[in-house]
């Protein structure tokens, strides 16, 4: 029974990765005219962008639907070219940029021997969620959700995934708001074929929520008093 738990418990893990994969196709070159239609007053250069990703819905509950951009903007770093997200709301029938934020959405080589992280964007229950996944022997899934409250976009959840096949697998499902975190590791021993699953209940509440601006998905940790346990949000 415990091996039929394991089982199911790696096949949702992977399954999230390919759900997340089909998120995005293939890559939209926008022609320059054509690079976030109808902004007004908009100061950004738009020779460079490359549209990866789009959504579109409620982002503020006013039954008004936003848009979210997510472009490349060739800008190099140490781990490939920069990516920005616009957040574009609609006023007289045109789209207005109401917010322009870069960290979120990890550079184009930052995945490693998987390629590029970035796996999609989409708007659910009036929050951004962003997709990543990456690594090479160790492999590793991020989704973060941010909202717009005090006059913010805050990091509100997080729910990461990684480890080692035949070795193990950690997840962790943070809820910012709340500090309660659900963390799983499920340990494997391909040569013995022996497996062991754990689970626990872990509270860590931040005294500020994580802006969007200049947030970078895995490169923040939360280590828990009295426990062995630490994790990068």
């Amino acid at each position: 029974m415990k091996k039929k738990h394991f089982l199911t418990f790696l096949s949702v893990l992977f399954s999230s990765v390919i759900c997340c994969k089909k998120r995005t196709s293939t890559y939209q070159k926008i022609p320059q005219n054509e690079t976030n239609p109808s902004l007004v007053k908009d100061s950004i250069t738009k020779s460079n962008l490359t549209l990866l990703d789009q959504s579109i819905g409620d982002l503020n509950n006013d039954k008004i639907a936003e848009k979210v951009m997510v472009y490349d903007n060739g800008n190099q770093t140490d781990f490939g070219t920069e990516r920005e997200i616009h957040i574009l709301k609609k006023v007289n029938s045109k789209w207005i940029l109401w917010k322009k934020s870069i960290g979120p959405v990890l550079p184009s080589q930052h995945g490693g021997m998987m390629g590029d992280p970035f796996e999609g964007i989409s708007i659910e229950r009036n929050c951004i969620v962003i997709y990543h996944s990456g690594g090479s022997q160790q492999k590793w899934n991020y989704t973060h959700k941010y909202r717009h409250q005090n006059n913010n976009w805050q990091l509100i959840g997080v729910t990461t995934h990684f480890g080692t096949p035949c070795n193990y697998f950690e997840t962790f499902d943070y809820n910012l708001s709340t500090g309660k975190i659900d963390y799983k590791i499920a340990l494997e021993n391909c040569e013995k074929e022996s497996f062991e699953i754990e689970e626990k209940k872990l509270f860590k509440k931040l005294k500020t929520l994580p802006s969007m601006d200049g947030f970078y998905p895995g490169g923040n940790e939360v280590i828990f008093p009295n426990s062995d346990i630490s994790m990068f949000y």
